[in-house]
């Protein structure tokens, strides 16, 4: 679809040029004397064009419904290989594809998901999945 830059505003700044009196129940409410100081509309400017790298992110939806959803989605993975690391550590012991699920999850990007309690909650989260893939590198490494 191609956007053009001219647009045909003065159809429209013609027919206001003329001041035209208020309907009957509004002129009542305005005042015999408001309706004829009533100034002519000006023509309509064209709209200015989009400009910054915020509002192209704004017109793209980038923080909106899709950037919370896939900040749940990285949240449930955190929280599920956290799960299977206690699991592990209540049963035979972590192994390396524990850690590998850690630092998977972990190395994924994130962007704000524009809900501070989400925000925070997954800081945490990355926060603790750190910490624990750190302890299990140290464990896991070779003497």
């Amino acid at each position: 679809m191609k956007v053009s830059t001219a647009s045909s505003t003065t159809a429209a700044g013609a027919a206001t040029n003329g001041a035209k009196p208020a309907a009957e129940g509004f002129g009542q409410l305005l005042g015999a004397g408001a309706a004829a100081a009533r100034a002519p509309a000006s023509a309509v400017s064209g709209a200015s064009p989009v400009s910054g790298i915020s509002a192209l992110m704004a017109l793209q939806g980038i923080g909106g419904p899709e950037a919370r959803a896939r900040a749940l989605r990285k949240g449930r993975r955190l929280l599920d290989a956290l799960d299977r690391l206690q699991a592990a550590m209540l049963g035979e012991g972590p192994t390396k594809r524990h850690l590998a699920l850690l630092t998977g999850a972990l190395k994924e990007e994130r962007e704000a998901s524009g809900d501070l309690g989400l925000d925070d909650t997954l800081n945490w989260a990355e926060v603790r999945a750190a910490v624990e893939a750190a302890k299990l590198e140290k464990a896991i490494e070779p003497a």
